[in-house]
């Protein structure tokens, strides 16, 4: 059994950016780790490298998609300019679709040392981008025991997994975590199967790879830390 703490996390929105679509802008419909990190940093008030926290689990529901028209600025850079600027007209401004999820609903698991950031996180908590606060709604003591197998939904398996059960997944080469430089770096990116939380699939075999928590039966992969770090199970 691992002791643990279920953190609810609730927004009106949540976009979590598909890597190099630039037209119009995707969204996954369940975080990257790299995003769980950013989330325990922002509470924490401070950089939380992933060496710090010994295991994280989640997953994320939401309501549906929709689709909103957002105007950007484009920026250039231009030869002998101190900061980049925005581009001349007509080049200025363009139009994009950005795909967001409505009413998204995150359950993170976590040890119980970070009990107290997330009961007073110390900056605003985001589930993608500036304008998807998010605010947690409980905090509360659970336990998580090992499984072999399980349904799960919203959730993202290692691609090893995916390969292993019968889940419908979108398969995705994803960050789990960024160094903390002024130009980011992915400490390392893993091929990811995103199972969306309306499209359940089975997992067998999981090899120690999930558990359920015990107060409400839901099964979630649990990423410890040696896996996000060096890909090490």
């Amino acid at each position: 059994m691992i002791e643990a703490i279920r953190i609810i996390i609730t927004a009106y929105t949540a976009s979590f950016r598909v890597p190099h679509f630039v037209g119009h802008q995707l969204t996954l419909t369940v975080p990257p780790l790299s995003t769980i990190y950013g989330l325990i940093s922002a509470a924490a008030g401070r950089w939380v490298s992933p060496d710090e926290v010994e295991w994280v689990a989640y997953r994320c529901e939401y309501e549906s998609k929709a689709v909103d028209i957002e105007k950007i600025v484009q920026i250039g850079w231009e030869k002998n300019a101190p900061a980049p600027q925005p581009r001349k007209p007509p080049e200025t401004f363009g139009v994009i679709q950005r795909e967001f999820l409505v009413m998204p609903r995150l359950t993170l698991y976590l040890p119980p040392e970070w009990e107290s950031v997330f009961r007073c996180p110390r900056y605003s908590l985001l589930l993608g981008r500036t304008q998807d606060v998010a605010t947690v709604e409980e905090v509360k003591h659970t336990a998580l025991n090992p499984v072999q197998e399980g349904i799960v939904s919203g959730v993202i398996l290692p691609i090893e997994i995916v390969a292993k059960g019968n889940a419908s997944a979108w398969l995705q080469n994803l960050p789990v975590a960024f160094t903390n430089e002024p130009i980011r770096r992915p400490v390392r990116t893993h091929i990811f199967g995103i199972v969306d939380a309306h499209r359940p699939g089975e997992v067998r075999n999981a090899n120690g790879w999930l558990v359920v928590d015990t107060e409400s039966n839901v099964v979630v992969p649990i990423f410890r830390k040696e896996w996000v770090l060096h890909g090490i199970t």
